[in-house]
């Protein structure tokens, strides 16, 4: 019963210990920021990481290229062995090269008036971008709305800035719980997405049931 009681004590002590490691990896995530919960959980599971001054900058926008990372790791979508790519400005030299071969079937990319394609890879993920890519990985059904004009407009002011062709997809997003608007009634498709708010949308997305839920913003 002593050694019994000796190995609880034991895992419990463990497990707070990396409980509280996971909580002091970054200078600038404090327990009260309303995402820390979602950067703990994601950090734990591999999804995320910090900058090599021990920060996660919150506040700092997300490249394509880091959400298409991102994307595959959580969603597990498999990476696709390839020696080129169809994008002029994803060279095979890029250590996201492999990530943005394997998310084309869900994060498109942009096409210049020569037809030449290419990602942006450095830019800015997009509200819009993200939420699409996200239920093309989840699979989630987009048929259902016929009217999405119809959903959109009763939820968010700007609803006609979402290109037509991704409203149905916005939909879904919104419809499972995946991203929500703003305070003011607004979607903002065309805004950067900044860490904070990737964590708290990939948990949504993909929770893990495993880890402690984080308290919902």
């Amino acid at each position: 019963m002593k050694r019994l009681l000796a190995l609880t004590v034991a895992i419990f002590l463990t497990c707070g210990a990396l409980s509280v490691s996971a909580r002091e990896l970054f200078d600038d995530v404090s327990d009260s920021d309303w995402a820390a919960q979602y950067i703990y959980n994601l950090t734990d599971r591999g999804i995320i990481g910090g900058y090599g001054d021990g920060t996660f900058r919150q506040f700092d926008n997300v490249q394509r290229c880091e959400y298409a990372k991102m994307l595959v790791n959580i969603a597990k979508i498999p990476i696709v062995a390839s020696a080129v790519s169809p994008y002029t400005d994803v060279p095979a030299s890029e250590w996201f090269f492999r990530y943005i071969n394997s998310v084309s079937p869900y994060m498109t990319g942009f096409q210049d008036s020569d037809g030449t394609l290419f990602f942006a890879p450095e830019e800015a993920a997009t509200r819009e971008a993200v939420a699409v890519a996200m239920v093309k990985a989840k699979g989630l059904d987009t048929v259902q709305y016929d009217d999405p004009d119809g959903y959109l407009a009763e939820r968010f002011s700007d609803w006609e800035d979402i290109s037509a062709f991704n409203r149905a997809y916005i939909c879904a997003a919104v419809d499972n719980g995946i991203f929500t608007g703003d305070e003011n009634g607004t979607f903002r498709p065309g805004a950067p997405i900044i860490r904070a708010e990737i964590v708290a949308v990939l948990y949504k997305a993909f929770p893990d049931e495993n880890n402690v839920q984080p308290n919902v913003r």
